[in-house]
């Protein structure tokens, strides 16, 4: 199939764009909910963000646009690997890393590292998304970060991750937009 494109929204890249591989496992997060994600974390540059599932790479794109420090970015289609270092090479993005690794064997390999923002962006015909919630919480993952954004569909709503994440961190927006459900949650002050 055919490439297809997609826009940065805000920052420094902004209306550049990302081509990705058009094929339908490929969902890159819409522009409107990469919009609202950053009209509620405000992104610096002191901040470090875990893109699992990364895909086309928007999100993290969209977070180094907006003056984030580094993105890591864990994707296991190596096509997809391959074509977001190539997309970031083009838009003269330096400050990620990109890992060709299963993001579950990455979360328990990579336990002593600490993000800023995590984004969870699973396939959806998969119980990757809750698997991934359920790592994040049991590695400490969740206790050491200060934001984390996960979608899923909409019919597939799944409760049980708001009270997984409720733990450590207050749900800043839980909403929905056409078939895609979305959740941005900041850590709880002690």
């Amino acid at each position: 199939m055919a490439n297809k494109k997609i826009r940065i929204t805000g920052g420094d890249l902004k209306s550049r764009y990302l081509t990705f591989d058009g094929n339908d496992s490929l969902k890159p997060t819409k522009s409107y909910i990469r919009e609202a994600i950053f009209n509620v974390i405000k992104v610096n540059q002191k901040m470090i963000s875990l893109d699992l599932f990364s895909g086309s790479g928007i999100l993290s794109a969209e977070a180094i646009s907006r003056g984030i420090n580094k993105s890591l970015l864990v994707e296991n289609n190596k096509k997809s690997y391959m074509k977001t270092k190539s997309e970031y090479s083009l838009l003269g993005i330096e400050n990620y890393e990109i890992s060709n690794i299963d993001a579950l064997r990455y979360l328990k390999t990579n336990k002593d590292m600490k993000y800023d923002l995590i984004f969870v962006d699973a396939p959806y015909n998969s119980d990757l998304l809750e698997k991934s919630i359920v790592m994040l919480d049991e590695f400490s993952y969740l206790s050491q970060n200060t934001y984390i954004y996960y979608e899923q569909r909409k019919k597939d709503y799944n409760q049980k991750l708001v009270s997984i994440i409720t733990k450590t961190h207050n749900i800043l927006k839980d909403s929905s937009i056409g078939d895609v459900s979305y959740t941005i949650a900041k850590i709880k002050e002690n």
